[in-house]
């Protein structure tokens, strides 16, 4: 048979990857595709997301495709990447068949910077995809395809945008192991808020660990938590009048709670109840769950606010409840002195 290998990350695989597989065996270019999904590869400078995770994603995209597979070989052997080693490993293999490559433009003009390209070059061809109205631009051998690539990346999937883009069995993958969370946060908010939330989420975790909680679930409340905050006037408005209107006769301050767990259960498929509250109530603490404790006094104990809380921090590590109580006893008594020095001035 005739092969077409698409390799990459796929981290995470989207409909674009998707499109590429069908244009070629529709048009009967190929018999198979085989989604080679890499191992590390020596032009990213990122972390991925584990090996197996990313097979996981693929297989759930292509489940089913009868004339897809997902080819592990990459992961199988330790180091970084190189397709020429891919290539020479396809070919011991599977010596009755035929394998082609497909890739974009923009992955075409720079093989030169491929390792052994020009063995690679003799071994296959390259079936090249154009992005918008581009001229092909390779100087190996290629077949060009007439369909033009997607306008959508993995990069913005993973700051929480486009997701309609991913295949519905992979977005619910991507919830249940609450990837790229720390990606959604980063891609929804100024560099400032982003911070607060990361040291937010790691005093999360070290309280959900002090108590045996879910470390993990700690982490994604505590980086998610202020997911609304910079969304104007307007549009925490417009958003609660929809889906929960009762809360928009409460102080406008806190409305990015309530806001900010509707979003992450809708934008991006985290259903979890204890999380939802968790964020729901981060403000006024009105919860009585142990994450949502958690969550509240890390927001307000948060050691990036510059001021000394490890006394406090100490005795919710030793008693939640305890610590939970005197955290709003001292909430209480700080919104109390705000008030009356707006009344005074």
């Amino acid at each position: 048979m005739k092969i077409a290998i698409l390799g990459g990350s796929f981290d995470p695989i989207h409909l674009g990857h998707m499109a590429m597989a069908h244009h070629v065996l529709r048009h009967h270019l190929v018999q198979e595709v085989w989604f080679m999904v890499t191992g590390s590869t020596p032009l990213k400078d990122r972390r991925l997301t584990p090996f197996d995770m990313r097979v996981k994603m693929v297989e759930a995209a292509i489940h089913h495709e009868r004339h897809m597979k997902v080819c592990t070989l990459e992961g199988e052997r330790e180091g970084t990447s190189y397709t020429v080693d891919t290539i020479r490993e396809c070919k011991r293999r599977f010596p009755q068949h035929d394998f082609v490559w497909l890739i974009g433009n923009d992955q075409a003009q720079q093989l030169n910077r491929w390792k052994n390209i020009d063995e690679v070059s003799k071994a296959i061809v390259f079936y090249v995809f154009p992005r918008n109205e581009e001229t092909i631009t390779c100087a190996y051998p290629y077949q060009a395809m007439t369909m033009k690539l997607w306008d959508i990346s993995s990069t913005d999937i993973r700051h929480g945008h486009s997701l309609w883009m991913v295949p519905k069995q992979v977005r619910k993958l991507m919830a249940k192991h609450y990837l790229y969370v720390e990606n959604f946060a980063q891609g929804h908010l100024s560099e400032r808020r982003f911070l607060h939330c990361q040291s937010v989420a790691a005093l999360c975790v070290a309280l959900a660990k002090a108590h045996h909680m879910d470390s993990q679930k700690a982490y994604v409340a505590g980086v998610l938590h202020d997911i609304c905050k910079e969304w104007d006037w307007e549009r925490l408005h417009s958003y609660l009048k929809t889906l929960d209107p009762k809360r928009i006769s409460e102080p406008a301050a806190i409305w990015h709670g309530y806001a900010g767990a509707y979003y992450v259960r809708s934008a991006f498929g985290i259903v979890d109840d204890d999380i939802f509250k968790a964020i729901y109530y981060h403000v006024t603490g009105a919860n009585s769950s142990s994450l949502a404790r958690i969550v509240y006094i890390a927001d307000k104990l948060d050691p990036s606010r510059g001021y000394d809380s490890s006394e406090t921090i100490a005795l919710c590590e030793r008693d939640l409840k305890a610590g939970y109580l005197q955290v709003k006893e001292q909430q209480t008594q700080y919104l109390k002195k705000e008030q009356e020095s707006i009344h005074g001035s």
